[in-house]
Formats: C-alpha cells, structure tokens, sequence
C-alpha cells in the first residue's frame, strides 16, 4: 500500500473525456490506504443504507461487483470502472443478466455525496483512489467493503 502511481491520461472509457492531468493537478494519485482512508463525510452506516435502498434489482447473482473510482485534492471524483468476479475470486463479465444489477451499483457509488479529499502526513489534500465491493450469494446482498 506504499507504492505511489502517477496517472498522466485518460484513464478509463467509463468516464467523460476529462484529462486526467488536470483532474489531479499533475500530482501523485495516493493509493486507497496509504495514509489513511478517503471519506465522504457520513458514517459507513448511512452510507451502507443508502446502497441498500439504491440497489433493488432481481437476480440469482453470485459474486462480487466492484466500483474503483479516483478522488482528486478537491474532493472531485471521475474515473469510475465497474469490476467482477465471482465468489471465488474469478473475473466475469458484465453481461445482461447482470447488467441491471451493476448499473444500480455504479449509479449508487456515484450517488454517495460530495467527498472529502484524503489528507496527507503533512495535511495537505491529495489524490487518490477508492472502491466499494458488494458481495452477494444467490442475488442478495450479504457485505460491502471496505468497512
């Protein structure tokens, strides 16, 4: 979690055509923990509710959906890319049977609110990287990381 990454393009075809250079101020991208957790300013409780009411599609889906996002040294965020695997740890692709399911996902992530940058030793706001994963067996939802 110590390793740093500077990102100077465009990082994902998921988002708008933003340059990823301007969106971090040409500065290091901080990974998730590294030093310390990114928030938006609500508890993990509010937040897990909110996903909960968001996410109401019908499914037998088994697995884990994945949303990585970037939060700039505003509290901007872009960049999002959805991910999955199933319960063992395999990828698997979005397909139209779960398609409805990971667009509530991605749609809930991005609904959360307003974040706070993350701050670091020196408490200067930086960029950095985040992730929600939702976990659910025969399609109800049973966690969501990170807690």
């Amino acid at each position: 979690c110590v390793s740093l990454i500077m990102i100077c393009h465009v990082l994902s075809a998921q988002s708008t055509l933003t340059d990823s250079c301007s969106f971090f101020n040409h500065k290091i991208i901080y990974p998730y923990c590294y030093p310390s957790s990114p928030s938006i300013g609500k508890d993990f409780y509010v937040i897990k509710q909110e996903f909960i009411k968001s996410i109401t599609a019908k499914t037998n889906f088994n697995g884990i959906i994945t949303v990585i996002f970037f939060i700039n040294y505003k509290g901007e965020t872009n960049f999002y890319k959805t991910q999955l695997c199933d319960l063992n740890y395999k990828t698997i692709s979005i397909t139209k049977d779960n398609n409805v399911l990971c667009d509530q996902i991605l749609d809930a992530v991005k609904n959360t609110g307003h974040s706070k940058p993350m701050l670091d030793e020196s408490n200067q706001a930086v960029n950095c990287r985040k992730f929600y994963s939702f976990k659910f067996n025969n399609g109800q939802l049973i966690e969501i990381l990170p807690k």
